[in-house]
């Protein structure tokens, strides 16, 4: 019983430590990309001085704590990024592995995560998400079905990676009614369409909603702020209306308010077009930053909101199925 044990702690740690490197990896991958260098040549150096960096200073998180957060060279401070992708890839492959344990689907879930990890700074650094990487992500996904539930899985992700395009190609291109441009980048669709490979159509919707909540908690404060203040007050009042219109779903559905499928229809119709106003209103400032040749508030980083989605449904896939089940059927 000691040896399964120590055995068990031992395999938590390798994964532990595997994930930190990954990590490490990953952050060239990041800052080499957006460079636009080669991730292999030439070997790591500082992004300031340019000074070779020596092997005890690519130690994940050690190194950052040994030179106390600046380069041993020139001085200047290494970027907190960092140590925070390395610590999160090492959990993360922790989770996903206290999780699955040893499968095939720790395997392409670590690879996923990283995918998206990559995705997410990038998206937060540069506003920018590279299309390979999304298309990675499609195929990782297309083929974990395909492995998992043969040529039926791999139809199921096939349908779920165009559905997940399509209908955030669907919003996307709406702004151009509102606004003359999209509403958020191709890269958004690209992630949606690796989300759908995974999980299929339906837990894609329901990624897309989860997006919506975790961006609205992390973006709201910001801009319902910076919107009051420069006097945009159609995005407050959108704003306010949506966190009004989360808060009544989240009582009819705890509650169970509806008592047939026609006032169930009728109160989703009543969201849907609380949403569309809302949307409007938005455009309609989207608009007018537009003319003014100022930068849009609403045009912000959504992949890193789709990331987590994908992280949560990942863990939580079996109790999102049964609801999606429920409620589409």
């Amino acid at each position: 019983m000691n040896d399964i044990n120590q055995l068990s702690v031992f395999l938590m740690c390798w994964v532990f430590v595997l994930g930190l490197c990954i990590g490490s990896f990953l952050n060239v991958v990041v800052l080499r990309g957006l460079s636009g260098e080669s991730i292999v040549f030439p070997p790591s150096k500082c992004p300031k001085c340019l000074n070779k960096l020596k092997w005890w200073m690519n130690i994940p998180v050690l190194s950052y704590l040994f030179l106390r957060g600046k380069c041993h060279y020139c001085k200047e401070p290494i970027s907190l990024q960092y140590p925070i992708v390395e610590l999160f890839e090492g959990i993360i492959f922790l989770l996903i592995y206290l999780k699955f344990n040893i499968s095939i689907e720790t395997l392409f879930y670590m690879i996923a995560a990283s995918l998206l990890t990559v995705m997410s700074v990038c998206d937060i650094k540069e506003s920018i998400i590279f299309d390979i990487h999304a298309y990675i992500l499609i195929l990782i996904g297309l083929s974990y079905n395909f492995i998992t539930g043969g040529v039926h899985g791999f139809l199921f992700g096939l349908f779920g990676a165009i559905s997940g395009f399509l209908f955030y190609e669907i919003l996307a291109r709406s702004g151009y009614l509102f606004a003359g441009h999209r509403a958020f980048g191709e890269g958004d669709s690209l992630i949606a369409s690796g989300i759908g490979a995974f999980f299929g159509w339906k837990i894609m919707l329901l990624s897309a909603g989860i997006s919506v909540v975790v961006m609205s908690l992390f973006a709201f404060p910001y801009l319902f702020i910076h919107s009051y203040k420069t006097g945009k007050k159609d995005t407050c009042i959108a704003l306010s209306v949506s966190l009004l219109l989360i808060l009544i779903t989240f009582i009819f559905t705890r509650f169970n308010l509806s008592e047939s499928i026609y006032s169930s229809l009728i109160f989703l119709l009543f969201i849907i077009c609380g949403i569309l106003w809302c949307i409007k209103l938005i455009f309609k400032d989207m608009k007018k930053n537009a003319d003014n040749d100022e930068s849009s508030l609403c045009l912000l980083p959504f992949g890193p909101a789709m990331a987590i989605s994908f992280i949560i449904i990942m863990f939580f896939a079996q109790n999102l199925e049964v609801f999606a089940k429920s409620y589409f059927s």
